[in-house]
């Protein structure tokens, strides 16, 4: 034998990288998931409480630092589930053919629908996360095999703003995808009555979803400054 080993392509390459970042995060049980995600869900609760707090002018200081406390707690869940189910990813793109240069699209995609799925994800309601999370990077990847060099240039308006997306994770789903659509959180900035093609409702119906979503996003105890609604 010539001991000769046969060369990795470029796809293959990328997914090894990838699975290499996440090499040394541990996997989690269903079980270990599920505290995880609830902890996110405190660590949320807390950050409205205390917009809530700042709004009011309460300065008990006692609270605020439990709060941020719970806040910090959550933060720190929301990166463990997320290195965690990285893999979930790169086992995803595998099964997407595309050409290498549009490998990362899949990966790069599927890494922001993970992050919004844990946003997203209500531990309470019994569905495991690796399912949720499943249907929210599958969605990003169909959305890039459709469109990739939308989804290769520059986004209208930050996908990652962690301000929004925390926001937007406290949404329906139906209310959360208007004002993806209409801000261009997944590709190009669509009209009302584009966004209202892609959702199969009449443009009045997409107005009233949109202005529902607006209201929810808009009360005193969402965090954050939201400064990109204004465009809406």
């Amino acid at each position: 034998m010539s001991g000769h080993r046969p060369s990795i392509d470029e796809r293959e390459a990328l997914f090894r990288r990838r699975l290499h970042a996440v090499a040394d995060a541990p996997l989690l049980t269903a079980a270990q998931e599920l505290r995880a995600a609830a902890t996110v869900a405190d660590g949320r609760q807390a950050e409205n409480e205390l917009a809530s707090l700042r709004h009011e002018g309460v300065t008990d200081l006692e609270r605020v630092q439990t709060l941020r406390a719970r806040v910090a707690l959550g933060d720190a869940a929301r990166g463990d589930l997320i290195e965690a189910s990285r893999r979930l990813v790169v086992a995803l793109a595998r099964r997407h053919p595309a050409p290498a240069e549009h490998t990362e699209l899949l990966l790069d995609a599927g890494d922001e629908a993970l992050s919004r799925a844990v946003d997203r994800y209500d531990p309470t309601g019994g569905l495991p996360f690796s399912s949720f999370a499943r249907w929210w990077i599958e969605r990003a990847m169909r959305e890039v095999e459709l469109h990739p060099t939308a989804a290769a240039g520059p986004p209208t308006a930050s996908p990652a703003d962690p301000t929004l997306l925390t926001a937007l994770g406290h949404l329906h789903e139906d209310d959360c995808r208007i004002i993806e659509l209409r801000l261009g959180l997944n590709g190009p900035a669509l009209s009302t009555r584009d966004a209202a093609a892609v959702l199969g409702v009449d443009e009045e119906a997409a107005v009233d979803r949109k202005d529902h979503a607006l209201a929810k996003l808009r009360h005193p105890c969402t965090p954050g400054d939201l400064t990109q609604l204004k465009h809406l």
